[in-house]
């Protein structure tokens, strides 16, 4: 990238950083945040439209109210009767296993939905594409909390000394399990009353109980970090390819840059965008989701996405991606991440049917970029030259897409 479109991007950050503060779902700040990334589409001449959708405001408290409701459950079966907690085990990991893969939500749906938006520009093909790219970074910002600190996000992501504990990783999976097999001890405390359960059922209330104060924490805080890097190196980043890339594509194919809103507080604007598209407007042979999230702070990775349920990168998809790994030396830090938890803009699609990937950095000393969610995400703190790195490879996988046959 040059040194102009840096400093480009690094202007852009800045100025949607100072004038747009307070970046969540349904804000003032997300609409003018993406109001102004709309004229730097117009700007290159691209049409630009609003998909609107509604969404909950946070993701922590959906998660705390899950883990809430099951931990309610852990003090029923001590305290009153195992009959009492086996509903609430069953709904709270019921819901939260439908939530995290984006196949259905129950308890999400008792916070107010407020109205957000994502933003899409196009660089059509000239009649029907042979092929659609549709590029995806989220502009809203994440709230923080004793969670994020990068000690306990490096032990908790960690690798394992055995492969195959590997799932130990993925905290959320453990809590959202661990409430299952509460309610097969619930079950059975209640028809087969033994000791053995007790015992089972106090080891097993830890994970929720964890997961229940950690989010808990971030909703009493109520603190909303910068986002320069998380994620707005990926608005950026789509403005300096569509500038690359608009008018040096085959007619053939279509390049769709999108700004989604309410990303932090659980994929809100993909999931709506993906359940819209998904009805024929985008068909799925012919489409190719591509996340770009959080471009600077650490080493560039190609990620799998699922806190509960793995969600495989399609095999012809990976083989292009290490292709273009191969074709630069630059680009040999890029290598594959499973995310441990969490979800980028690419889950949804993948969970609607899309092929898609989601391209980001994370520093191997922590297992996340470096300032994950945490104050320090300021445009000072962003490193430009992996960003511009970044971007470069990302244009590379466009173009390999595009020459692909």
């Amino acid at each position: 990238m040059s040194s102009d479109q840096t400093a480009f991007a690094d202007k852009l950050i800045r100025r949607i950083v100072d004038e747009c503060p307070r970046r969540v779902a349904g804000s003032k700040s997300e609409r003018h945040a993406h109001d102004l990334l709309r004229a730097e589409y117009e700007r290159l001449g691209l049409p630009v439209e609003y998909h609107h959708f509604s969404w909950n405001i946070s993701l922590y408290a959906t998660i705390a109210l899950h883990f809430g409701l099951a931990t309610l459950g852990t003090l029923l079966f001590f305290l009153v009767h195992p009959v009492l907690a086996l509903p609430l085990h069953l709904l709270a990991a019921t819901s939260y296993l439908g939530d995290s893969t984006r196949r259905f939500l129950l308890l999400r749906r008792l916070f107010k939905f407020v109205p957000s938006q994502n933003l899409i520009a196009r660089a059509p093909a000239e009649g029907t594409p042979r092929l659609r790219i549709a590029l995806v970074a989220h502009i809203d910002a994440a709230f923080t909390g004793t969670v994020f600190h990068p000690t306990l996000i490096r032990h908790g992501t960690k690798e394992p000394p055995i492969a195959a504990l590997g799932f130990l990783r993925k905290s959320v999976l453990i809590a959202t399990a661990a409430v299952f097999l509460f309610a097969a001890v619930d079950l059975a405390a209640w028809l087969w009353p033994a000791g053995w359960q007790a015992a089972a059922g106090a080891i097993l209330g830890i994970p929720p109980l964890i997961a229940f104060l950690f989010n808990a924490e971030v909703v009493l805080r109520n603190h909303v970090v910068p986002g320069a890097n998380d994620n707005l190196t990926g608005c950026a980043g789509g403005v300096v390819l569509a500038e690359r890339l608009k008018d040096d594509k085959p007619a053939d194919v279509e390049l769709v840059f999108i700004a989604t809103g309410a990303e932090e507080a659980g994929t809100g604007g993909a999931y709506s965008l993906a359940s819209d598209m998904s009805g024929g407007a985008w068909a799925r042979e012919n489409t190719v989701v591509l996340g770009i999230d959080s471009l600077s702070n650490g080493e560039l990775r190609y990620m799998q996405d699922g806190e509960v349920v793995a969600m495989s990168i399609a095999p012809w998809l990976v083989e292009l991606i290490e292709g273009v790994r191969a074709t630069d030396p630059r680009f040999a830090q890029v290598r594959d991440f499973v995310i441990p938890s969490g979800a980028t803009d690419c889950m949804p699609f993948l969970a609607r049917g899309y092929d898609g990937v989601c391209l980001g950095c994370v520093d191997p000393s922590i297992g996340a970029p470096r300032h994950y969610h945490r104050p320090s995400d300021t445009p000072d703190n962003l490193d430009l030259e992996q960003l511009a790195l970044s971007i470069d490879f990302v244009e590379a996988v466009v173009r390999a897409l595009m020459a692909r046959t």
